[in-house]
């Protein structure tokens, strides 16, 4: 049987926490509790996997998170590249696993090869839901910094997030939008799935700030298409042939292609404003299909994620902020 850090725990009748402090040699481990548990690494010849146990090394892990849209894995990807630059190689190695689903399953499966390389710290792009939370409270145990980045937990005890402020984002969506349709328009708005937090916060913003400027409450419809093309593509159509006054279009989930298609072909000048430069995006924009689009750096945050790790585990910087954010930034036809 190989021996695991959840198998010894349970041997000793401890946490996993402790036993990852043991192995690692941290503070905080009443001395009976800390020789039962190498007593019982000894007994089974359990051997913790060394391949970064140099003198100073500190190994931060990052969890890839799966995406249908190759462009965030490339830009996750492009991000830990350009922090890979800057770290300090002889005192920190970067241990990086993809995803192949977004299962909740995977997801702690991952979370628990990283306990068992002895990473100090983690940056995830976490799905929003108790069950990753509990998963973060016992990296937190365990004695391992996790920050996020892009999908954020704030009631976890995740140390320090970094994304794009949705609320603001879809603040300027709506900015956008009020300068293309007139307040007695209708607009319909399409987000993935109002259970998660990212996706929740950017349509509060959207649909605050459109009262805010002069649009009455029942002048939108609101869809939730969970990111699937043919539920997206559906809706829009559905809409374009129910509604002569709709002229506004806010996307503001993943699956632009599908709206797209679905304007394709009909002579109604509809306003359409998207999140992210994703290819599909910078085509539809540089077409005259979409009109704006609200970009979050997203290698950025992976980027900065991780130094801040670096900064905090290797030179003791204290971490500031709980919540950095990334520039938000406008962009349009003419600035491709």
């Amino acid at each position: 049987m190989k021996h695991t850090v959840r198998s010894i725990a349970a041997l000793a009748g401890v946490s996993r926490g402790t036993v990852s402090r043991v192995l690692n040699n941290q503070p905080d481990v009443r001395p009976e509790v800390r020789a039962r548990v190498l007593r019982i690494i000894d007994e089974t010849g359990y051997r913790k996997d060394n391949r970064f146990s140099g003198e100073a090394a500190i190994c931060i892990g990052v969890i890839v998170t799966f995406w249908e849209d190759e462009y965030f894995i490339n830009s996750t990807l492009q991000g830990i590249s350009m922090a890979s630059r800057e770290i300090n190689a002889a005192k920190v190695k970067l241990e990086i696993r993809r995803m192949n689903s977004r299962s909740d399953e995977e997801f702690i499966r991952v979370c628990e090869e990283m306990l068992e390389l002895g990473v100090r710290g983690l940056v995830l792009n976490v799905p929003d839901n108790i069950y990753i939370a509990a998963e973060i409270e016992r990296l937190h145990q365990a004695g391992i910094v996790v920050v996020t980045y892009n999908s954020d937990l704030p009631e976890s005890r995740r140390t320090c997030h970094v994304g794009q402020d949705l609320l603001k984002s879809g603040r300027i969506a709506a900015g956008l939008m009020a300068r293309c349709i007139s307040p007695r328009d209708h607009i319909l708005v399409i987000t993935g799935n109002l259970e998660f937090r990212s996706h929740r916060v950017r349509i509060d913003g959207f649909l605050q700030h459109l009262q805010a400027l002069g649009f009455s409450s029942d002048c939108y419809s609101l869809a939730e298409c969970y990111e699937k093309y043919d539920l997206t593509y559906d809706t829009v159509r559905r809409a374009l042939e129910r509604d002569p006054h709709l002229r506004g279009i806010y996307m503001g989930t993943e699956d632009v292609r599908a709206c797209v298609d679905a304007l394709a072909g009909t002579r109604r000048r509809t306003a359409v404003v998207v999140n992210d430069l994703t290819p599909v995006a910078r085509r539809a924009l540089r077409s005259g299909r979409i009109d704006f689009v609200v970009e979050q750096d997203f290698s950025k945050q992976v980027y900065r994620a991780i130094l801040i790790l670096h900064e905090l585990l290797v030179y003791g910087h204290r971490i500031k902020h709980p919540i950095e954010y990334v520039n938000t930034s406008i962009v349009t036809r003419e600035l491709l």
